[in-house]
């Protein structure tokens, strides 16, 4: 395997990484727009998702995180890969 192929392959992962990133991203988005935020205020406001059980664990901030990182890493294999391979000797 040349070095280029090697290369060629980390933009692959990179482009998948990302990709998974941003399905990470708009999942959390529709969960967002999709179901109604309840705003229930007595002494203290409290908000209730209207979601399911499941899509409630993806309404959080580590969640969210962890999309933003995956497409920033992606990205940046990306860059690595393309810089390598256009580089001159």
């Amino acid at each position: 395997m040349t070095s280029s192929q090697k290369y060629r392959r980390i933009i692959k992962l990179g482009a998948i990484i990302s990709t998974v990133g941003v399905v990470m991203i708009i999942s959390f988005g529709l969960t967002l727009l999709l179901f109604p935020v309840t705003k229930i205020c007595d002494d203290k406001c409290n908000y209730i998702l209207g979601a399911p059980d499941l899509l409630k664990r993806i309404v959080n901030p580590l969640f969210l995180f962890v999309s933003l990182i995956l497409i920033s890493l992606g990205v940046f294999l990306i860059r690595i890969g393309n810089r390598q391979i256009y580089r001159k000797p």
